[in-house]
């Protein structure tokens, strides 16, 4: 395989101080493409001919699927195929100092978000997941981070038996390598000896950076393990990495198994066009498949089930071409009705504002070098704290990120900053971790098959989402006038982009206007093949994942949550994995 950074001009680092993409930066590029754009797992790749029949066929090596593979090809009398759309996971992506170049390069989906074209000039209209093995587990921001312990309770509540904390938690330890002493909490709360590494952030602080830690610790956010279940407070994050590099499902899941398991099949570049499902007695028996850069499709069956795994927008465009979703959509698409269930809708994600940004009072290079050291720390920390508007105890409804971006940048990988900087900066982003507005996906009427899915996001159509986020802003906002931050050297900035400048004077207006007006999805689409009760109008699967009224199908993935986690979804992800292949094992031996 090859990687190419397809958009150049996405690249430049947080962490390296240049006043603009410049062509140096572009000749870089070029030859991180020549020196890390090839594989590891190239060894392993092979065109051999998909046989005619396995037990059971996995469509997509993300975040579940590669989790799915490992397990069920633990039982030697089982025939497992992983079926990958994208290419095998180039060299950039196990370094997680790279991560800025993977947003719309070869390895990203890189989809259109529907939105109106105004809005696309104030904020990123680009969807970035993952077309590589390990899916956006190979391009993410690497954070594992579980969520609240009281949503999965309340997962059960709503009538998904087996699905509350104490149920999913053996899960999450399963997977996990975690052997770092925590700064808080308990190491009970977390595995050892699993597939997946897990390792703290090993920046270091300066004073500065200690700063932002010291003036939350004033305003009550102590420090805590947010994995533990209770969330609220502040952490150094904890990475998907081992010994310094990146663990996607697919380094930890498949690479160790790859070639050793005869009863293992992985292709790459290999796209699903359709399950193959009877009309009359409504099973399903196999997929239909066509080789990249063809559309010649070919035929493979499952004698046990197929388990769809493309995640939460691609997940509902497959069944929804299989004739799974709402018979108003399928008909306007000319795809035959096998089963009327509202697939595609329930996608929620968590929203992103950047309103805050700080930059140092004096500009010398002796202070440049020190915003080095913050920026470079401060991204690996995270604050939750709630709202006023959040009334149940102990669930926080924003989780807080910073980013450090370069003098002469305008973007950190796919996260927007308006306006060109005359100085180094740290952003604060605040992401909402329960938003109420919901979306949908619907299919590309014109290209079905082969053109994107739509992508209806909604942030924001939700009322009390931006009242939430404008709490949240004020909030963050008194860090500046703790004791701590005071004695830091910097400074909030609160930047005059139209059409907000005239409301800087009332920062409530001023940041209700912003976050109005420059917000994005946090890349976290969950929720569009909804886990729930039969009598659930919403629900497309069933507690143990099984697509209702047909027989040998399977969604597991993040579309199946029926309310998007408090948490970057990649840990869920993996979980609902671990938990689907333990369920699959259950009916079948």
């Amino acid at each position: 395989m090859s990687w190419s950074p397809t958009n150049t001009t996405n690249g430049c680092f947080s962490n390296i101080f240049v006043t603009s993409c410049q062509p140096s930066f572009l000749t870089f590029l070029t030859i991180l493409s020549q020196y890390f754009g090839h594989s590891y797992d190239d060894r392993f790749h092979s065109t051999k001919k998909i046989e005619d029949e396995y037990d059971f066929i996995i469509v997509g090596a993300g975040s579940a699927g590669c989790v799915l593979a490992n397990r069920l090809s633990e039982i030697e009398g089982w025939k497992v195929l992983l079926i990958e759309a994208g290419d095998e996971q180039p060299l950039v992506s196990d370094l997680p100092a790279f991560y800025s170049v993977l947003p719309k390069s070869s390895v990203d989906y890189a989809y259109d978000i529907q939105r109106d074209p105004a809005e696309c000039e104030r904020n990123n209209c680009v969807y970035s997941r993952g077309k590589v093995m390990g899916g956006s587990s190979s391009i993410n921001l690497l954070i594992y981070n579980r969520g609240n312990r009281r949503e999965f309770d309340d997962w059960e509540k709503e009538g998904n038996s087996g699905w509350s904390w104490k149920d999913v938690l053996p899960y999450f330890k399963k997977s996990e390598d975690f052997r770092q002493k925590l700064p808080a909490g308990d190491s009970k709360n977390h595995g050892t000896g699993g597939y997946l590494g897990i390792e703290l952030s090993n920046n270091k602080f300066n004073e500065q950076a200690n700063s932002f830690i010291q003036g939350w610790e004033e305003l009550g956010l102590k420090e805590m393990d947010y994995n533990s279940g209770d969330q609220i407070g502040t952490s150094k994050l904890q990475l998907t990495m081992k010994n310094g590099i990146r663990q996607s499902t697919n380094a930890a899941f498949i690479r160790p198994i790859r070639g050793e398991r005869s009863n293992l099949t992985v292709r790459t570049n290999t796209r699903v066009t359709r399950i193959i499902i009877d009309p009359e007695t409504k099973k399903a028996s196999g997929v239909e498949y066509a080789n990249s850069g063809t559309k010649v499709t070919k035929k493979v069956l499952a004698k046990k089930e197929v388990i769809v795994s493309t995640g939460a927008i691609d997940s509902p465009k497959l069944l929804m071409l299989s004739g799974i979703g709402p018979k108003d959509d399928l008909r306007e698409a000319g795809i035959e009705v096998i089963k009327d269930l509202p697939v595609g809708k329930n996608y929620q994600d968590h929203v992103a504002v950047s309103a805050l940004s700080y930059k140092l009072k004096n500009t010398t290079r002796a202070d440049s070098k020190s915003f080095h050291k913050i920026s470079d720390g401060v991204f690996y920390y995270t604050v939750y704290f709630k709202t006023p508007l959040e009334t149940r105890t102990g669930m926080p409804d924003i989780q807080l990120f910073y980013f450090g971006i370069s003098k002469g940048m305008d973007r950190y990988g796919n996260y927007t900053y308006i306006g060109t900087l005359d100085a180094n900066i740290a952003v604060c982003y605040l992401t909402l971790t329960s938003p109420k507005s919901r979306g949908w996906i619907k299919l590309n009427t014109s290209d079905p098959t082969w053109g994107d899915p739509l992508i209806y996001p909604n942030l924001f159509t939700d009322p009390a989402d931006l009242e939430t986020a404008v709490e949240a802003i004020k909030f963050a906002d008194k860090l500046s006038e703790t004791e701590a931050f005071k004695k830091s050297g910097l400074v909030a900035v609160y930047n005059p982009v139209p059409p907000c400048e005239k409301l800087i004077s009332n920062k409530e207006e001023y940041f209700r206007c912003f976050a109005y007006n420059y917000h994005n999805p946090f890349y976290h689409a969950s929720g569009t093949c909804k886990m729930g009760p039969k009598t659930d109008p919403e629900a497309v699967v069933d507690s143990r994942l099984r697509v209702y009224g047909v027989k040998g199908l399977r969604v597991i993935d993040a579309s199946i949550m029926p309310n998007i986690t408090r948490a970057n979804t990649n840990a869920p992800t993996i979980m609902i994995a671990e938990k689907g292949s333990d369920m699959i094992k259950e009916d079948w031996l």
